[in-house]
C-alpha cells in the first residue's frame, strides 16, 4: 500500500496548486484531487513546510498535513482489511470517508496513557483492533511474532522512539542481527506502521515519522510451489510403511539415506488432507472447519475464513473417495475430516513428500543484510498446506479449464492474483508440446 501527494501543475484563481493523490492498494490505483490547494512555495514534496502558513480556504498548514495524515491512515487501515484488488467506486467511496473523518487532530494523550509501555499498548492494540477487525488466527500470530522482534531489539522502546534514526535502527538490527530476508523485514515494518497510526488515532502518541519515512526494502518473487500431476498421483496412491520401517532414499545431490518412518497413522492422514485440498482449491483453514453439515452429494459448501466468500465447489470422485474414507469419522466439532494443527500438518507433508522422493532442487532468490543470496533446497522442504491449494489451480488451468472457472472455485476475484498460476500453466503446456514434439521422431 502507498499514498502518495503532489502538485498538479494548474493553479486556481488565487494562485495556489492543488495537492493530488496517488493510491495504490492490492495493485489497483487511484489519482485524484481532493479540495486543498497551496502555495507552491510552502510544499516540502509531501507535505506543507510551514504549520503556521494559511492557504485561501483559511486552513493552516498544520491541518492539511492532519488531514494529508487522516487519508494515509485510513487507506492503511483498509488495505490491511483487503482481500482483493478494490473497484474505483470503492476507491472514491473511500476517499469521502477519509475526508468527513470529524477526527482531524489527534486528541491529546491522557495522563494513563503517558504511562503505558509500549507493550502495554500493543497489547492494548491487538485486542481491540483484533475484536474489530476480526483478525484471522495467521494475523494475530504475525504480531506475537512482532512483539518477540521489539522485545529482542529494545525492551524499554517507546512509541517516541521511531523517528528517521530509531526507524533505521530497528530495519538494521532485523537484517544484521536477526538475518532477516528483507521481505520478512518489510512485513514487521508494516506491522509497526499499523500500529503506529492506531497509536496516533488515539492519541498515545505525536511521533508520526513512520508514517512519512519509507525504508527501501529489495523484495524477490518467491517461487510458486506445487505438485505435478505425477506427483500428486504419487502421493496420492502412497501406502505409509508401518511405524520404524527404514527407507533409502535418494536426496537432490544423487546421494543415497535412510529415513525410518515415525506417526504412520498421522502421516496417512496428512495425505489425505492434502489430497482433498488439491482435489477442491481449499485452504487448510476451509478445510480445518468443514462441517459434516457442508457436505452435499455433489458439492461442498464453503464460507471461506479469509474472504467470509459462501462458495460452492463441486465435489469429483477422489474428493468424494476421501470424504467417505472419514464419513463415520467421531470428530468434536462435527468435522467432516481429522483435526490437525497447521503446524503438524506442514511438518507431516515435509516427512511425507521426502518418503515420496520429491526432491528436485528448487533455488529462491532473497536479500539478507542487503546481499543479494541464492538458496537451493530439495521440494519436499519447501512443501507447505498452501501448496495443495496452489496444485489445484495449476492443474486445473493446465488442463485447459478457463481461469474465470477456476476461479470460481477458488474464491479469486481478479485476474492479477491469478496471473502467476496462468504463467504457469502456459509454460507447462508450451513444455507439455516440446515433449510431444521430441516424441514424434519424424
Amino acid at each position: 500500500m502507498a499514498v502518495n501527494y503532489f502538485l498538479d501543475k494548474r493553479p486556481n484563481k488565487e494562485g495556489e496548486l492543488p495537492i493530488r493523490v496517488q493510491i495504490n492498494v492490492k495493485g489497483a490505483k487511484m489519482l485524484s484531487t481532493f479540495g486543498i490547494s497551496v502555495d507552491p512555495a510552502v510544499w516540502s514534496g509531501s507535505r506543507v513546510s510551514k504549520g503556521t502558513y494559511r492557504n485561501s480556504r483559511r486552513l493552516t498548514g498544520a491541518e492539511i498535513n492532519r488531514r494529508l495524515n487522516n487519508i494515509e491512515n485510513h487507506f492503511l487501515d483498509w488495505d490491511n482489511q483487503l482481500t482483493r484488488r478494490p473497484t474505483k467506486d470503492e476507491f472514491k467511496e473511500q476517499l469521502d470517508k477519509a475526508l468527513n473523518k470529524e477526527e482531524t487532530t489527534a486528541p491529546a494523550p491522557t495522563k494513563k496513557a503517558r504511562k503505558k509501555s509500549f507493550f502495554q499498548l500493543l497489547e492494548e492494540f491487538v485486542k481491540e483492533q483484533g475484536a474489530v477487525q476480526q483478525w484471522a488466527y495467521a494475523t494475530k500470530q504475525c504480531f506475537v511474532t512482532f512483539q518477540h522482534h521489539m522485545e529482542g531489539f529494545k525492551k524499554d522502546v517507546t512509541l517516541e522512539y521511531f523517528d528517521e534514526t530509531g526507524i533505521n535502527k530497528l530495519v538494521t538490527y532485523l537484517r544484521q542481527e536477526k538475518g532477516l530476508e528483507d521481505n520478512s523485514v518489510r512485513k514487521q515494518y508494516k506491522n509497526l506502521l499499523w500500529f503506529v497510526n492506531w497509536a496516533l488515532r488515539k492519541g498515545y502518541t505525536m511521533q508520526d515519522t513512520v508514517t512519512k519515512y519509507r525504508p527501501k526494502f529489495k523484495v524477490v518473487e518467491k517461487p510458486i510451489i506445487f505438485l505435478d500431476k505425477d506427483e500428486l498421483k504419487t502421493l496420492y496412491n502412497y501406502e505409509i510403511p508401518k511405524n520404524g520401517t527404514k527407507v533409502t532414499l535418494v536426496n537432490m545431490n544423487g546421494e543415497e539415506y535412510e529415513k525410518t518412518v515415525k506417526e504412520a497413522g498421522a502421516l496417512a492422514k496428512a495425505r489425505d488432507l492434502f489430497c482433498f485440498c488439491a482435489f477442491t482449491s481449499l485452504r487448510f483453514s476451509d478445510m480445518y472447519n468443514l462441517r459434516k453439515t457442508d457436505v452435499a452429494d455433489n458439492y461442498i459448501y464453503v464460507t471461506t475464513q479469509k474472504t467470509n466468500d459462501r462458495l460452492p465447489i463441486d465435489l469429483n470422485p477422489y474428493s468424494k473417495a476421501i470424504l467417505e474414507k472419514y464419513k463415520d469419522l467421531d470428530t468434536v466439532g462435527d468435522h467432516a475430516l481429522p483435526v490437525i494443527s497447521n503446524q503438524k500438518m506442514n511438518q507431516y507433508l515435509k516427512d511425507l513428500c521426502e518418503l515420496c522422493g520429491f526432491n528436485d532442487p528448487i533455488t529462491r532468490v532473497c536479500f539478507r543484510a542487503g546481499k543479494r543470496v541464492e538458496e537451493t533446497y530439495p521440494k519436499y522442504e519447501m512443501i507447505s498446506t498452501h501448496a495443495a491449494r496452489r496444485t489445484f489451480i495449476c492443474q486445473a488451468l493446465s488442463s485447459g479449464i478457463p481461469p474465470q472457472v477456476v476461479m470460481k472455485w477458488t474464491g479469486h476475484c481478479d485476474y492479477k492474483s491469478m496471473k502467476p498460476y496462468i504463467d504457469i500453466a502456459g509454460k507447462t503446456k508450451s513444455d507439455a508440446m516440446n515433449t510431444f514434439a521430441n516424441s514424434l521422431s519424424l
